[in-house]
């Protein structure tokens, strides 16, 4: 990196130079990123609970380590890279059925994030890099995405490696990692093919804009990875599999949806987020200062014009999301230390306003129980693990089910796929024709309930809530005097009879779907201690046309109960396994399970 560059950007004063930066200056940021550190490592281990993708990605990986082959094996819509390079470390440490797997996962990944910030303090200057990275590290906005385990991290590597080759002119290098941050990470093909067409023009070494014919000859690193990976695809009979995943779902899918969620362009100001707002508006000014000398380009003015573009290529998505935004956060640290450099008087401000946010930050660590929602999180993966079969199939909208096979091809209910089942575009689950051993419900079960009513009616009727989340094998139903309620177990295995009218007055039994979306300290008033109802007598009930006694019965998957009340008025049923003795657990923290 040529140092004319910081000249141009009004930041020239020998401290601000190359390896002169002041020890003084440092210190205190240091200190901050220090304790950054800790409140990282308590968000990553268990104060974050597990998202979504972080589900999908961790199978993803898992099956990768254990010999399946993406797409062919099971079905994916994302490129594959993530999941070959983490597949050793999943067969490793990921092996267990609940929440500790996939953090095993987040540490591992810690491994890209060291040379990703080496990387980008690299590309940035002077004291104000400092100062960038301290407002960095401790926003939540940017950490809580950072932390997950997602393919955003490992394409990013890729996408600023290929920047510090820009940088030093090593074309095939550039190439070679541009191909790699897309095969990690799909949704930054178009930045690239951006970033890609701006360095074919710029003159780093003479500062101005004309055609390198030598940049050329980042086509032979393409090669080297394009060629290699369609390769694999081929022989591992996984071509046809990948088009129809990567290409032809994330097409049709994409002429499907119409979500706007510009308001993510908003986040840190609705999140209230100091430390983002401050190095939003940081970078922006820096962005003005780079771009006064466009016609000079140096590495501000490229990284000012690939921030742009960041920004462009995410506001054209679909849906815009906080884990988009992990490159031009990146990319804001070496545009906000340009700007920054020149407030060095404000230097004791700075750090006390970072030092507020991050107090902001550790505050809902310590006002709300730790890992609260980890550990529910953790109970429904174990739980799940312990009743079902190693070969029992799990009806899963995000895939908590760890070491379960999914009963549906599309093992996680992405809007795409719940657009394109609800057009016909691809088969829908027929829960009836072949019930799983176990569902768990969130906020996507909610969405393919609501587009399919009858597959709700089907599991609401031969499921119970264990958990809130946890539907386990289990009849719920309303018995009307003189009228049969019939079921068809779903699984094996020795159940108990709870008829209570009592029951007539919980949720669960009345408006089922509405009791299952419940947040917060509301979702713990509906735990059913099932030895405390007072019994009905009124019950009859029979299995396959043969009269029972007593409450427990031993049944077969596929056996038909038949139960008849002589009351005077209706009465809330329960048949679950023998074994519970209280439904419907939840916890008291809201979040998206």
């Amino acid at each position: 990196m040529d140092d004319g560059a910081f000249e141009a950007t009004g930041t020239s004063r020998p401290e601000d130079a190359p390896g002169r930066v002041s020890g003084r200056a440092a210190v205190p940021w240091l200190i901050l990123i220090a304790l950054a550190a800790v409140w990282i490592a308590a968000l990553l281990h268990r104060g974050q609970p597990l998202a979504w993708d972080e589900l999908e990605f961790f199978r993803a990986t898992r099956w990768t380590g254990q010999g399946r082959v993406p797409f062919r094996d099971f079905w994916e819509h994302h490129t594959p890279l993530q999941w070959i390079v983490f597949a050793p470390v999943a067969r490793l440490f990921g092996g267990g059925p609940g929440a500790g797997a996939v953090v095993a996962m987040r540490w591992a990944q810690i491994a890209l994030w060291v040379p990703m910030l080496l990387l980008v303090m690299r590309l940035s200057r002077g004291p104000g890099r400092w100062w960038a990275l301290g407002f960095l590290l401790v926003s939540p906005l940017f950490i809580r995405s950072a932390l997950e385990y997602r393919v955003d991290v490992l394409g990013n590597l890729g996408y600023f490696a290929a920047l510090a080759c820009a940088v030093k002119r090593r074309w095939i290098a550039f190439g070679a990692a541009m191909s790699l941050a897309v095969l990690a990470n799909m949704r930054l093909a178009p930045l690239v093919v951006i970033t890609t067409l701006i360095v074919l023009f710029w003159d780093g070494r003479n500062r101005r804009w004309s055609f390198q014919r030598s940049a050329m000859r980042l086509v032979s690193g393409v090669v080297l990875v394009a060629v290699p990976f369609i390769g694999w695809l081929f022989l591992t009979r996984a071509w046809r599999p990948f088009l129809d995943g990567v290409v032809g779902y994330n097409t049709a899918s994409a002429t499907l949806l119409e979500v706007n969620t510009w308001y993510q362009f908003a986040a840190p100001i609705w999140q209230r987020d100091p430390a983002a707002i401050l190095l939003w508006a940081a970078a922006l000014a820096g962005v003005v200062i780079a771009l006064r000398e466009l016609r000079r380009p140096d590495t501000p003015q490229i990284l000012a014009l690939l921030f742009l573009a960041s920004l462009a290529t995410i506001a054209a998505m679909e849906v815009q999301y906080e884990y988009h935004f992990q490159g031009p956060y990146l990319l804001m640290v070496p545009l906000a230390a340009v700007a920054l450099a020149r407030l060095e008087r404000w230097r004791t401000a700075a750090v006390a306003m970072a030092a507020g946010s991050l107090v902001l930050a550790v505050v809902p660590l310590v006002a709300e129980p730790f890992g609260g929602a980890m550990r529910y999180q953790d109970f429904v993966m174990r739980e799940v693990d312990r009743r079902t079969g190693p070969d029992a199939r799990v009806f899963d909208g995000n895939g908590y089910a760890l070491r379960r096979e999914p009963a549906y091809r599309y093992w996680f209910l992405t809007t795409g796929v719940r657009f394109l089942a609800g057009r016909g575009a691809i088969a829908p689950y027929d829960i009836a024709a072949n019930p799983p051993a176990a569902v768990i419900y969130n906020l996507r079960m909610q969405r393919w309930f609501e587009i399919f009513p009858k597959t709700a009616a089907y599991a609401v009727h031969h499921y119970v809530p264990l958990t809130r989340d946890l539907w386990v094998p289990g009849l719920t139903a309303i018995a009307q005097p003189g009228r049969a309620v019939t079921w068809v177990a779903p699984a094996s295995g020795r159940y108990t009879l709870w008829p209570s009218a009592a029951l007539l007055r919980h949720p669960w039994l009345t408006r089922p779907l509405d009791y299952a979306a419940v947040q917060g300290p509301r979702a713990t008033q509906y735990a059913i201690p099932l030895r405390r109802l007072p019994l009905s007598s009124t019950l009859q009930w029979s299995v396959d046309g043969l009269p029972l006694t007593g409450r427990d019965a031993e049944l077969k998957k596929g056996s038909r109960i038949t139960l008849v009340s002589s009351g005077p008025g209706p009465i809330g049923v329960l048949l679950v396994p023998a074994d519970l003795t209280t439904l419907c657990l939840a916890p008291g923290e809201e979040f998206q399970f």
